[in-house]
């Protein structure tokens, strides 16, 4: 079973969240009205009352709502919120699909026996969310991705649903057209024109007219209403790199100071495959051979910038001791970016490491490493 999890207007949420006199009140995430310039990254339920949505130029939102609080987006507090949302889904499954900052589907099939009932686990996921982010979450459970994904905006928001197994036809068949997953407003009216209104004219229509019209998508809209499992994160699995030292050290510094090597050879890795990480472990091997591993979910990263503070912090969350080897690695990889990458970072980090490929890495190192003693 997929259980598809959808944080409701995220940004204007996470925003409600930390000033809880926002709360109830209209909220836009998004440009600033003043300048007449930008369009709504996300609006909160009681701004779409007035016919405010996301991509919506903001000056055509500020008249639709003029009592709207209009807000800049603070993108890093929203990925941290991320951060949290992964952590609560991936104590359910191992098996995680990261979607988008607000989207996860989980594969739950094998939870029942630790955690209960489908919905058991659904709601305990949304209490979870609730309590530690003071957000919402729509949750919905069905035998696949497209399933759960119809399902989920039938009940939003904070909403709990689940499609029994065997049933997803004949509860998505009497929903019209649009409300398919992929399907834009060019492919609706193309269905439209060959009389398929609603969801279940699509499913028992002729598949051989759906690929002519539509090649490899319109297949894929049919199979994939019984299509069980969610994606592999990747071919690729995961990426590490670890240093043994000539002698035992206690120096945090030094430390930190490899830990950024490490990071810069993973994220050159990852970059090299076109690949991004959403966990990050550190691992410690201590004089007497003991190992100690910790790691952090987050959202899709492959820069230096964007997965060292993440290393600094869970290294220095781990209790310390005579330290013999030190390792960074990446797991659960993705060829979906981070929505909200800065590309100036992405240029920045691409010439540097033409540098460090040319004079050694060595060659361009942050203040903080060479006051380590690198």
């Amino acid at each position: 079973m997929i259980l598809y999890a959808d944080l409701d207007a995220y940004f204007a949420s996470v925003e409600q969240a930390l000033n809880p006199k926002l709360k109830g009140k209209p909220v836009v995430v998004g440009g600033d009205p003043k300048e007449r310039k930008g369009v709504v990254a996300t609006a909160s339920y009681e701004a779409r009352r007035f016919g405010v949505h996301s991509a919506q130029p903001i000056i055509k939102a500020s008249r639709l709502c003029r009592h709207c609080i209009f807000i800049r987006p603070h993108y890093r507090v929203y990925g941290e919120f991320s951060r949290i949302f992964y952590s609560i889904l991936a104590n359910y499954s191992p098996r995680i699909e990261i979607v988008s900052l607000d989207e996860v589907y989980l594969d739950i099939t094998g939870s029942a026996h630790l955690f209960g009932n489908p919905l058991k686990i659904g709601k305990e996921i949304k209490e979870r969310i609730r309590k530690e982010l003071d957000i919402t979450a729509t949750v919905s459970i069905a035998a696949s991705k497209i399933v759960a994904k119809i399902a989920v905006e039938q009940v939003k928001p904070d909403g709990l649903i689940q499609i029994p197994e065997g049933k997803e036809e004949e509860y998505i068949s009497p929903l019209p057209i649009s409300k398919f997953p992929g399907i834009g407003e060019k492919s609706k009216e193309k269905l439209e024109g060959m009389g398929i209104y609603r969801i279940g004219d699509l499913l028992t229509f002729s598949g051989r007219i759906i690929y002519k019209k539509f090649g490899i998508p319109g297949i894929k809209w049919i199979m994939g209403i019984h299509e069980a499992g969610i994606s592999e994160p990747t071919e690729r699995k995961s990426i590490s790199k670890s240093h043994t030292l000539k002698r035992d050290t206690k120096n945090i510094n030094r430390l930190h100071s490899l830990l950024y090597y490490l990071t810069g050879k993973v994220a050159s890795k990852l970059q090299d495959l076109g690949l991004y990480a959403t966990k990050i472990s550190v691992k410690i091997r201590a004089s007497d051979f003991s190992e100690n591993t910790n790691y952090k979910r987050i959202p899709p990263v492959n820069l230096v910038k964007e997965i060292y503070p993440v290393v600094k912090e869970t290294f220095d969350k781990m209790p310390k001791r005579w330290v013999r080897l030190i390792g960074v690695g990446v797991s659960d990889l993705a060829r979906i970016p981070s929505l909200f990458q800065d590309e100036k970072e992405v240029r920045l980090e691409k010439e540097i490491q033409k540098i460090r490929d040319r004079f050694g890495f060595d060659s361009v190192l942050p203040l903080s490493c060479a006051k380590g003693g690198w």
